[in-house]
């Protein structure tokens, strides 16, 4: 098998969901259509159980020539290439043999003696009166049924490529839009780096093996954020992941300074949001919060469900002092431009301070897939 051959069995059997769907539908629809032409021209002799297991056959006819011989062309010869006479009219001839070819097949079956009731070169036309009124020649209804084919061979190739360009804008689209994220992403400063190299200084006087366990955990962490990089999203089991190393090596800085309490709703971790987004509010909290303060603070991740179709993302820091308002929030407009670009309009940021307490929260769509 050369790779030619392969490549028009792959593109052929290669199917996406919304296809299988849309292909359903226009065989129920050709289905309804060719069984009311039928019914309206077959003599009531012919039984509607064979009228049924013909049209039944044309459909399967017409479904087994567009996915197998139009579609599997189109893929191949025309939607990589823009359109010009050079790639049209080709096409159009390639429709013009399947025709033939689609109507010779659809001829072979009106031979069938029991489908001779369909067979236009014996279709004749009958007045009120009971009496011939014309019939056609089988040359001239040959030509008509010809064009016929050709007509919707013709009308299925364009909406197959226009639909196609629909997909590919919005493939397009949403790669920009990842693209945009990931640019915002990479954007991201680890400023914890220098406090945790200063944390490590300290301890190699102090604690070498502890010293060791945080390098290590400095690495880890160094590592996911250049992981980063790759992907746009991450569920928020990774987030916390990182988020966890994070706080592993502030806390050693920080010490007792540093409180934590954390609420994450177990069927929650695999829903999604932009990478480093619970990173960057953490980081933000102790910067702000926790780190200016002498007597230090606590810092609460809560994940919990709003709604069947929503969901709620808060970080919550204790804060004596204005060090959190008067921040670049650089951060903070990163995060939200992301959730912009990956939600739209589908989510709600909310960031107030409260007595003692400065609270960043985000609702999300509630994705339920992430839960299977």
């Amino acid at each position: 098998m050369n790779n030619l051959t392969r490549h028009i069995i792959n593109t052929s059997l290669s199917t996406k969901k919304s296809y299988r769907i849309v292909t359903l539908i226009t065989a129920i629809l050709f289905f309804a259509f060719h069984f009311s032409v039928f019914s309206v021209f077959v003599s009531d002799s012919v039984s509607i159980k064979h009228v049924t297991f013909r049209v039944l056959a044309e459909v399967f006819l017409f479904v087994v020539v567009c996915h197998f011989f139009i579609r599997t062309y189109l893929k191949i010869k025309v939607i990589h290439y823009t359109l010009s006479w050079g790639v049209i009219w080709p096409l159009l001839t390639y429709l013009a043999l399947v025709s033939a070819v689609y109507l010779g097949l659809s001829v072979l079956l009106s031979k069938v003696e029991v489908f001779k009731f369909s067979d236009v070169s014996e279709m004749q036309f009958i007045n009120d009166d009971g009496a011939l009124d014309f019939k056609l020649s089988q040359f001239d209804a040959y030509i008509i049924a010809f064009f016929n084919c050709y007509s919707i061979l013709f009308v299925w190739s364009v909406v197959y490529l226009f639909w196609l360009q629909h997909l590919s804008r919005v493939k397009m689209k949403k790669q920009m839009h990842q693209a945009q994220i990931q640019q915002l992403t990479n954007q991201l400063n680890p400023h914890f780096l220098f406090n945790a190299f200063n944390s490590i200084r300290a301890l190699i006087y102090e604690d070498q093996d502890k010293a060791a366990d945080t390098v290590t955990q400095l690495s880890e962490l160094f590592r996911t954020h250049l992981q980063a990089h790759l992907k746009a999203q991450s569920t928020l089991a990774d987030e916390w992941q990182v988020a966890t190393r994070y706080l592993a090596i502030e806390s050693i800085r920080l010490e007792e300074r540093l409180r934590l309490s954390v609420e994450l709703d177990d069927e929650l971790l695999q829903q999604n949001m932009p990478t480093l987004t619970l990173l960057t509010l953490v980081e933000n909290a102790i910067k702000h919060g926790v780190s200016p303060n002498s007597e230090g603070g606590t810092i609460s991740v809560v994940a919990a469900k709003e709604s069947s179709s929503k969901w709620r993302l808060s970080v919550i820091n204790s804060v004596k002092a204005q060090s959190q308002a008067d921040g670049t929030q650089t951060g903070i407009v990163n995060i939200k431009k992301r959730l912009t670009l990956m939600f739209g309009s589908a989510f709600t940021w909310q960031q107030t301070q409260q007595d003692n307490q400065f609270i960043v929260g985000m609702e999300l769509p509630l994705d339920k897939s992430s839960n299977r």
